[in-house]
């Protein structure tokens, strides 16, 4: 029996500033990494 691996793509697109935002939300990238670092949950992230 084989296992498949597949990579599943990355939600992430550069728009045309150069800013990262996340899937095609306008929510930048560098934002949920500082809620992330301020210690939020996942679903409090979802919610800023």
């Amino acid at each position: 029996m084989t296992l498949a691996i597949n990579a599943e793509p990355v939600p992430l697109k550069t728009d045309t500033d150069g800013v990262v935002r996340v899937g095609k939300t306008l929510v930048t990238l560098d934002t949920v990494i500082k809620t992330f670092q301020n210690e939020a949950t996942a679903e409090a992230i979802v919610y800023r």
